[in-house]
């Protein structure tokens, strides 16, 4: 093979490779002529050999899977390159049939192998879908998944046509992992934001479980660089270099000749350098090597480079000097370690990147030499390699600069950064941030496990207990309970099934059942009010109309509302200013809606409103702040849903051996703690909804609304 070079002469450093080497892509292995022996032999050597077992996968699936979804929507899109192609949308739903049916395949061979103890610990982007898939089969699994790539911010993850399913995918781990603490907010963000989940800096709450998310930066094998770059094949090419360039300084570039790696930066920047600082022509060299294109988008990128190439040295080269000497093909590791070790600066300029582990080899390969490291500050290895000369790689004035910074300074100052720099290398291995991760995920899943956590309720023994009793009482909240939290209050229409149910329950004479909401009674009216012998209790108390009866009784009827004015002036000045927030009027309370508006500054706002609140308003009045989901609520204090439980325990001249107390936020926490100081029996649930870890009054918890639904049709059905 002939090595094509760009500088227009022989290289007597640089070895051509016999082909190309490719990693995890088994398309290139022709696995589809396998025949079953062939792949039984593989199977059985990777795994005594490596502790390994593979999946094989058909060409076509590798093809939609890794060339189609992986590489074509996902790498560009976590990169921030966002698809400027209009297409009919075909060919990306065959993609993501394969990105579907190749994270089955994983999931389906990890649940296979499993055994009860081990630990699932899932790698970057091309399976985001496997730890859900992992969870519905496994739901105690110990899962971790960590992100190799960058991950958006919100407003270009929000482009994905399947944001939600890749969402969802990921939240399924107990421990998702980045580069980055800006990726890891990205996340965080982009889940609450897409997804209008409850998050923390910790992690996010999804579906009655909780993600959590942290940062792991990774770093490289020191041991196996510092023996391949002493190694005895390195010496002879470092000399060779040194002979080739004695009388010049070299600039190091390593590079994928993608859209991200910036190599077009690089040489704009070059150029601008031989221009800025004249006295430095014909003294100074760019090595630049990248990998020979494999992709349309590389291709064009290969011509504009080319062209750049020739550009630089027509202008600034002679027949005597080439400023820069471009390779087009990967180099065996005794090539590259000779290279590192011979640079006097090297120079990235991704313009993204996750972490760049070429500039920790180049800190491993200078223990001699010292040279500077100049590395783009929107990589995520700037964060961390502080002593590097940081530079915008869109500023060529800037990196023009510190290229001359990098070639003038002083030996004690290379020293001091090398030294810098060389710590934090050895200190943050491979190694390091495999034990790291790992330890992270056992322990948060060990704690979890650990915790006080609240049981799940078993249905089975629900029913059980439920059949056994003559006399119960059924008490549910609405929202978030028996319908799915909408964005919007009137968009949370009751489910059939779940009123098909609840209809059953009231037909039976031992059962008296009640819906206890903060809605008005205008809406519990409208969705509920037509079934017979339902008792409704509409902000959170102040209004009851009993089963039998189509009359509400205002509880509150006496009580002073002259706070509504107060309470309402403040509501509005954060309403103002807060776009997407809006108050909802109740006869005996006011509530301030933020869903709608952005989730970090929504929930900034409902802060400083519910300190605004405390200060102003609870000093005059006898009220008290709900905090409820996405929203701020006002109400008397002697209003709430414990209250009304206690009326209705207490009224009745027989006592009831069956109580049931389900809702979802804190509100319901008053109804928990009623029903645990009053009752003394075994055949009571208090049921939160939500998840187990989640600090509660209750003694039981279903994680979805979906549950409570299934709850529902048990019982009607016993």
């Amino acid at each position: 093979m002939q090595q094509k070079t760009t500088n227009g002469r022989s290289d007597l450093v640089m070895n051509t490779l016999p082909c190309q080497a490719y990693e995890g892509n088994s398309g290139r292995c022709e696995l589809d002529n396998l025949d079953e022996q062939e792949k039984e032999t593989i199977r059985v050597q990777l795994e005594q050999e490596y502790n390994c077992i593979p999946l094989f996968l058909d060409n076509e699936s590798v093809l939609g899977h890794y060339h189609g979804y992986c590489k074509t929507l996902l790498w560009p899109l976590f990169n921030y390159i966002v698809w400027n192609d209009a297409t009919d949308g075909r060919i990306e739903k065959t993609w993501w049939n394969y990105y579907e049916t190749v994270n089955q395949k994983y999931a389906d061979l990890t649940v296979e192998q499993y055994r009860d103890g081990d630990t699932i610990w899932i790698h970057d982007y091309h399976l985001l879908l496997t730890p859900n898939m992992i969870r519905k089969k496994l739901p105690k699994a110990h899962i971790g998944l960590f992100l190799h790539s960058p991950f958006p911010s919100s407003e270009i993850f929000r482009c994905l046509p399947k944001r939600q399913e890749i969402l969802k995918g990921m939240l399924a781990a107990n421990l998702v992992g980045f580069q980055t603490y800006a990726n890891a907010r990205h996340f965080i963000s982009t889940s609450t934001r897409v997804l209008g989940y409850e998050a923390s800096p910790e992690g996010v709450e999804y579906d009655g479980h909780f993600c959590h998310v942290g940062t792991f930066p990774i770093g490289i094998n020191v041991e196996a660089v510092d023996v391949n770059r002493k190694s005895a094949e390195v010496i002879p090419k470092i000399n060779a270099i040194a002979d080739m360039y004695s009388d010049k300084k070299i600039l190091v570039g390593r590079d994928k000749l993608d859209l991200v790696q910036g190599v077009l930066q690089k040489l704009a920047a070059f150029e601008k350098f031989l221009l800025d600082y004249p006295q430095w022509q014909n003294k100074v060299v760019l090595i630049q090597v990248t990998d020979s294109p494999n992709s349309a988008d590389t291709i064009k990128n290969e011509h504009r480079v080319s062209e750049m190439v020739a550009h630089i040295n027509g202008t600034y080269g002679s027949l005597e000097f080439t400023p820069v000497h471009h390779y087009y093909h990967q180099i065996q590791v005794d090539e590259y370690y000779a290279l590192l070790s011979s640079a006097d600066a090297a120079l990235i300029t991704s313009i993204r990147d996750g972490m760049n582990t070429t500039s920790f080899e180049y800190v491993m390969c200078q223990q001699e030499k010292r040279g500077p490291l100049i590395v783009s500050e929107l990589t995520g290895t700037a964060g961390s390699m502080s002593s590097a000369l940081l530079v915008n790689p869109w500023d060529y004035s800037g990196v023009a600069k510190a290229i001359n910074d990098a070639l003038v300074m002083s030996e004690e100052e290379k020293l001091t950064r090398h030294m810098q720099l060389l710590a934090h290398v050895k200190s943050n291995t491979t190694s390091f941030w495999a034990h790291s991760f790992a330890k992270t995920l056992i322990q948060t899943c060990l704690l979890s496990e650990q915790s006080k956590n609240t049981p799940k309720l078993r249905l089975d023994y629900l029913q059980e207990q439920y059949q056994q009793s003559s006399k119960r009482l059924l008490c549910f909240d609405y929202d978030g309970t028996l319908t799915p939290i909408q964005k919007t209050p009137m968009a949370a229409i009751p489910p059939k099934d779940m009123l098909e149910y609840l209809e059953k329950l009231c037909q039976d004479p031992r059962n008296e059942v009640w819906i206890i909401s903060g809605r008005d009674e205008n809406a519990l009216t409208h969705w509920l009010g037509h079934i017979e012998n339902l008792g409704l209790s509409a902000e959170h108390g102040s209004f009851v109309r009993y089963p039998l009866s189509k009359k509400w009784i205002n509880l509150m009827e006496h009580f002073d509302m002259s706070w509504k004015n107060d309470v309402l002036e403040i509501f509005t000045y954060y309403t103002e200013r807060t776009t997407g927030s809006f108050i909802e009027h109740k006869r005996c309370a006011i509530t301030w809606h933020y869903r709608l508006a952005d989730p970090e500054y929504g929930a900034f706002q409902a802060k400083e409103c519910q300190n605004h609140l405390e200060q102003a308003i609870l000093s005059k009045f006898p009220l008290e702040v709900l905090i409820g989901k996405k929203n701020l609520e006002v109400r008397p204090a002697m209003v709430n849903k414990g209250e009304i439980l206690k009326r209705l325990l207490s009224s009745r001249s027989t006592p009831f051996d069956f109580v049931m107390c389900c809702g979802d936020d804190r509100t319901d926490e008053d109804m928990f703690k009623t029903l645990k100081k009053t009752i003394d029996l075994n055949e009571k649930f208090s049921v939160m909804v939500g998840p187990e870890d989640r600090q509660t009054q209750a003694l039981w918890h279903l994680p979805t609304v979906q549950e409570v639904i299934d709850s529902l049709q048990i019982m009607s059905q016993s």
